[in-house]
């Protein structure tokens, strides 16, 4: 067992109530209900890869949500703790698509420590899951992969007094982000190891009656493998199990531009400079907002050095914004 506010407090105070750039106090709160479908608001935006929309939003639901927490006492606190966890999550998954891993960062943190309050396992879980990518920029895969794997123990632990299929999602994704952490430090063995734990979550939940609500599917698992085969140098391993999966199966824009990504990279890898372009256009198809990420075009900028005239690529650069600058 970890110490987990250790390992999340290193730079930074644990817990801090931060303010969303142009949020201010609100003087009063909206009711609860209210606040849980602006949020639900939020992360269909966040799905479907409306990004500039979530930006314009996401700083007065915060004001919003900590001004319910400051008027809200007793055992209704941890309710709004659970929302405040959860708009922390928003934000720091915003922050890590628009390339600001300080910001994603604090608010990982926020959300942990809301989560915390909340007693509620599976927010704390989702909570502590976002810290892998800020973790992972910050050179501490390890310290992500620890997290998580400390936090799966958490939610075995819980299982008594949590339904079964939540439970799984919650166990399943972490494993996957546990994975793709590993993987990164080149630790083979351990991020199989994991995504095989993933699969077999995707597998349970898959014979339930509530299988594709559940937000873990086997399809969800193969996209984390070409990632993780991409960065445990099995490129074409990775494209293989690209293949394997049809985009309109992944639930989200997001998750569909995800899919373009990772095999964008695994095609580089492999020198298929023509069919990583098609990947990346198939991140611009699924989501313009994803196309124009930092992660997308430090790819284009690589295929534009490696075959600048590779036919379309220079129009793609252009609307896109990767062209030289």
């Amino acid at each position: 067992m970890i110490d987990r506010r250790h390992v999340l407090s290193m730079g930074a105070a644990l817990g801090t109530t931060m303010l969303l750039p142009g949020t201010e106090a609100a003087a009063s709160a909206p009711d609860l209900g209210s606040l849980r479908r602006r949020l639900a608001v939020g992360r269909a935006q966040f799905r479907s890869a409306r990004y500039a929309d979530l930006t314009e939003a996401l700083p007065a639901l915060l004001r919003d949500s900590l001004a319910a927490l400051a008027q809200t006492t007793g055992a209704r606190q941890q309710a709004v703790n659970a929302l405040l966890a959860r708009v922390h999550i928003l934000a720091s998954e915003l922050a890590v698509k628009s390339g600001d891993s300080d910001e994603a960062w604090d608010r990982a943190r926020c959300a942990v420590a809301a989560g915390e309050t909340s007693g509620d396992v599976l927010v704390l879980a989702e909570a502590t899951r976002i810290c892998a990518t800020p973790l992972r920029r910050q050179g501490r895969a390890a310290d992500a992969v620890l997290l998580l794997q400390d936090m799966i123990t958490t939610l075995a632990d819980a299982a008594s007094g949590v339904p079964e299929p939540p439970l799984v999602t919650a166990g399943g994704s972490l494993a996957l982000t546990a994975a793709y952490s590993a993987a990164l430090e080149g630790r083979q063995t351990t991020a199989l190891s994991l995504m095989d734990m993933a699969a077999d979550a995707a597998a349970r939940l898959a014979r339930t009656t509530r299988a594709r609500s559940s937000g873990l599917t086997t399809d969800q698992v193969h996209l984390y493998q070409v990632g993780v085969h991409h960065l445990l140098g099995q490129d074409i391993t990775a494209v293989r199990t690209a293949q394997r999966i049809h985009a309109g199966a992944l639930p989200t824009s997001e998750r569909r531009a995800r899919l373009g990504t990772d095999t964008a990279r695994a095609l580089i890898a492999v020198g298929d400079y023509g069919r990583a372009l098609t990947a990346l256009r198939a991140v611009e198809d699924a989501a313009a907002e994803e196309a124009c990420r930092p992660s997308v075009r430090a790819l284009t900028r690589e295929l534009l050095v490696r075959r600048p005239r590779l036919t379309g690529l220079d129009a793609f650069a252009a609307r896109t914004g990767a062209g030289p600058r």
